[in-house]
């Protein structure tokens, strides 16, 4: 008898096409129960997998001719592990690079194994984030430049057409076709009918347009991953499979040696590229290096071939359905990236590569192979030749991780490709190899960077939690603020109940959950504390959504933060930001600090400072706050999102003698910032400090009592130019002092504010954040902080040469504040970061940071302009060239002028009073 889940199964497949010859092969096996569905039952056959591979793989590779290494080398400059397709890509762009004869890859299986060669084949380089979209253009640049020089690469430029079933997701094509054509690249967005023109066998009933990509193509993924490993090897490059590692020996912080089962191997350098396994080898190491992914199940699915199928028909994306298809061997290969997946290897992970494959769940898959027989009809006559269940590895945040490792500092990694190696290979390859070899990378990609992660985020049970959910989020609409629903109240201040119970809406960084909004009472005082705590543990959990490209539904509410930080008092969680204490037994301290930042760190006690920490090219490491809290001791407080990447450039630049200590103190203090006019008031009332501007002035450190409370670290700076003290409070004093500063404000009327009102007001008033206005390529030149720099003072810092010289020629891009003049934030899409600016109709550059100003009644955009030639060649900018430009900020297609400011400008005292839903300006 038929088992009752395959019975399901069938009659699921019946109910939507009744009339379909659509046959599955006998090896489908039911969900429930994990056996074999029978063969008479459906009528299916079995199809050996080879069939549905343009090269029969293993077979085909082993009469290559490709000579492997019996046994590795002693001695290497770099050790790849893992023979998959990101690193056969690194392997070749190092022997490109000259260093073929110096570089060993490592395989635990079978070089040329069907499953670590295997991906969709798609290469197309439209990304909203540009460090994507580089990766994504050499990649596919790359298997352009293999096919042209004669090497057999599957490559066609068949075109991409990416699918719309809703107006947001439109939009959201609108606003990959404004970046994309800005730099070049040739798309459209097409009609329904239009779309039927390009690709005849899809259905359209169901869609309002789609984006066309007429240059993006397709590969083989597996004759691309051949034609590297054999052009590799043909500059020298020695490969080694069925080679098992073991162990990775340190010095120093250096790999010096790794441990295998054919032999020791000494290197210079080590690149895991281990793909499901890569957790695996960071924990080899002592230190152990953390590599935050997890594997999840991945479909794959071939039909046999079938008439009439164009071999050039588009590769195409049907986001809204979660799934793809392109045509392969005159059939289809299809795949998805379902709403929610399956974690696999939860328990520990295989070992040969061979066993990466799975059991078929047809149950699970049923969702997408819907979608996919909707979407394009004609599938319904094909027989599926096989359905492969292969598992993936998933970051943590759903993005490529690569960059050198912080923990030691000749130690590469690259993972979480979530199945996309062939799509991504060729350029995150290029990108490893050149850092390598050069020292450093060829473009900041922070946000793909390895130190944007804790080692909380390599926790394995977090992992298991957050990979469910991170397959869905590739096809997901880019909302902005866009967030995880799981692995969450993970890191949380002490104070994180009675934020929750006063109506806290959260958003979450490095793990940390930070009040992005609160949903105020409509009266818009104070709430009831005491009896809202009493019953905090039935509040529940609010997340921070943003799923809109127009104007937000938590706007009115950050709109009376912004009111209350501008003209009351507001009380904002400031715990996760990154908090580091420096100090020496001597002067030492000073002297590494002056080496270190841009800034003149040599300040009396009780001052804080704000510096940059720059590379040698000029650009920002770091950017961050000092407070001298004694005269060898410095408190440094840092972006959340740069809690790692800071300890990392301070281990590795402080005296190595140990003569200069870092303590990262990031939990070991809750900080509450007080912000607005009547900030003084409020803390008067708590501390027998004397707080007027004499005794307490602006940029000031004190350390003083707060309620019954001690060694509160008071700093006279909010982070945004408005009046205000941050406070950083021992966790055991921080509940107490919460509520002593909630039961004073009730009498000023004090509201709770969250990051989103924070943003407005640092935004409104030009303020670059590091990570989404600076990177380590922008100088302090090109933001107008060469005022921040000590250049007038015989005092060596790193990058110190580069800035001279920079301010001896001039820069080639300068940061601007942008104002939109003829938007209605009513009705129009609104900038949330990445849209194209226009100078007298010419691409410039892209905006960083964006935001709604409440004093300005506008929207407000941040970014950097530039100069090209006529060559498209970035000349030198002056003030006198950003200024005589009429400008534009293209919003999903339609430009919208703006006014231009070099400066912050000057804003009233008072903000407009709100009128219906707009802030309308006023004169003062």
């Amino acid at each position: 008898m038929m088992a009752s889940g395959t019975a399901t199964l069938l009659r699921r497949i019946n109910t939507h096409w009744k009339n379909a010859s659509f046959i599955l092969p006998s090896s489908c096996r039911s969900f429930h129960t994990g056996e074999p569905v029978s063969t008479d039952i459906l009528q299916g056959r079995w199809v050996s997998s080879h069939q549905y591979q343009q090269l029969d793989l293993e077979e085909n590779f082993a009469s290559s001719k490709l000579v492997l290494d019996e046994l590795p080398p002693k001695e290497a400059k770099v050790v790849v592990c893992g023979g998959g397709m990101v690193g056969t890509s690194v392997l070749y762009h190092l022997a490109m690079l000259g260093w073929g004869k110096d570089v060993v890859m490592l395989e635990q299986g079978r070089i040329g194994g069907a499953s670590s060669w295997r991906g969709s084949g798609f290469l197309g380089g439209v990304k909203l984030t540009g460090p994507e979209m580089k990766i994504l253009c050499k990649s596919k640049a790359l298997a352009k430049e293999l096919s042209d020089a004669g090497h057999d690469t599957g490559w066609k430029q068949c075109g991409g057409l990416h699918l719309a079933r809703t107006r947001d997701r439109i939009t959201h094509f609108r606003k990959m076709r404004a970046i994309a054509e800005a730099n070049g690249t040739e798309c459209y967005i097409l009609s329904p009918e239009e779309t039927a023109k390009k690709c005849d066998i899809i259905n359209t009933s169901d869609l309002v347009g789609s984006f066309w990509v007429p240059n993006d193509g397709v590969c083989d993924p597996y004759k691309l991953t051949f034609t590297l490993l054999k052009l590799a090897l043909e500059q020298g490059a020695h490969v080694v499979d069925e080679c098992h590692l073991s162990r990775i020996l340190v010095q120093n912080e250096r790999v010096v040696a790794v441990e295998t089962s054919k032999g020791m191997i000494e290197c210079d350098y080590i690149v895991n590229t281990g793909g499901l396994w890569a957790r695996n080898i960071g924990q080899m190491s002592e230190p152990q290096v953390k590599v935050p992914v997890h594997p999840a199940e991945h479909y794959f699915l071939y039909t046999q071939k079938l008439d009439g199928i164009d071999p050039m028909m588009p590769a195409l994306r049907d986001p809204d359905g979660n799934i793809y298809i392109r045509e392969f061997n005159e059939g289809f290969l299809c795949g998805g990236f379902e709403k929610w997946a399956k974690p696999s290897f939860e328990k520990e992970l295989p070992g040969p590569l061979q066993d990466r494959e799975l059991l078929e769940d047809w149950d699970h898959f049923f969702v997408m192979l819907k979608e996919m027989l909707f979407r394009v009809p004609v599938m319904k006559k094909a027989v599926l030749g096989c359905l492969y269940n292969t598992s993936c590895a998933f970051s943590a945040d759903h993005r490529w991780i690569l960059g050198m490792v912080p923990e030691l500092t000749n130690y590469f990694v690259v993972g979480g490709l979530r199945s996309g190696g062939s799509s991504a290979a060729g350029g995150i390859g290029s990108m490893i190899a050149e850092w390598i070899v050069s020292g450093t990378p060829n473009m900041d990609a922070y946000d793909l960077d390895i130190l944007r992660f804790l080692p909380a985020h390599n926790n394995g049970r977090f992992l298991l939690d957050r990979v469910r959910e991170v397959p869905g989020i590739h096809y997901s609409i880019a909302y902005p603020f866009s967030d995880f629903t799981t692995g969450r109240c993970l890191r949380m201040s002490p104070i994180f109940p009675r934020l929750k119970a006063a109506g806290a809406v959260f958003g979450q960084v490095m793990g940390y959950e930070r009040p992005s909004y609160f949903t105020h009472r409509s009266d818009g005082d104070s709430a009831d504390y005491e009896s809202t705590f009493n019953n905090e543990a039935s509040i529940p959990f609010q997340i921070a959504t943003t799923k809109t490209w127009t104007k937000p539904q938590w706007f009115d509410h950050a709109a009376k933060e912004y009111a209350a930080c501008r003209e009351g008092v507001a009380l904002l969680d400031y715990s996760s930001f990154a908090k580091f204490d420096v100090w020496s037994k001597g002067n030492e301290v000073v002297q590494a600090l002056q080496y270190l930042c841009s800034n003149d760190l040599d300040i009396p006690v009780g001052n804080i400072i704000h510096t940059g920490m720059q590379n040698s090219y000029g650009g920002y490491e770091n950017d961050c706050s000092l407070a001298r809290t004694a005269p060898n001791h410095y408190m440094m407080i840092a972006p959340s999102i740069q809690q790692t990447r800071c300890s990392t450039w301070l281990k590795r630049n402080l005296p190595s003698d140990g003569s200069v200590v870092m303590s990262d103190v990031t939990s070991m203090y809750t900080a509450i910032c007080l912000m607005g006019p009547l900030a003084r008031n409020v803390l008067s009332e708590l501390t027998d400090e004397d707080l007027s501007p004499k005794a307490f002035p602006f940029f000031s450190f004190k350390e003083m009592d707060v309620g019954l409370a001690n060694g509160i670290r008071a700093m006279n700076i909010t982070h945004t130019g408005e009046l205000g003290w941050v406070l950083y409070i021992p966790n055991e004093y921080a509940v107490h002092v919460y509520e002593n500063l909630v039961s004073v404000g009730k009498n000023y009327n004090m509201l709770h504010a969250g990051y989103y009102a924070m943003r407005s007001l640092r935004i409104e008033k030009f303020y670059a954040f590091w990570g989404q206005d600076l990177d380590s390529t922008t100088t302090p030149l090109e933001c107008g902080r060469g005022f921040r720099v000590k250049l007038n003072k015989d005092i060596d810092f790193i990058g110190r040469e580069a800035l001279e010289q920079q301010k001896k020629e001039g820069v080639k891009r300068l940061y601007v504040h942008l104002q939109l003049e003829d938007h209605n934030p009513e009705v129009d899409p609104w900038a949330w970061g990445g849209e194209p600016i226009y100078r007298d109709g010419v691409f410039v550059g892209v905006t960083t940071t964006t935001g709604y100003g409440f004093t300005l009644n506008n929207l407000i955009c941040l970014g950097f302009v530039r100069n090209y030639d006529k060559n498209g060649n970035m000349d030198y900018v002056t003030p006198e060239y950003i200024m005589a430009g009429d400008y534009e900020v293209d919003i999903a297609g339609v430009r919208y002028s703006a006014s231009v400011s070099l400066r912050s400008p000057s804003l009233p005292s008072k903000f407009p009073e709100p009128q219906g839903n707009r802030y309308l300006a006023t004169q003062t």
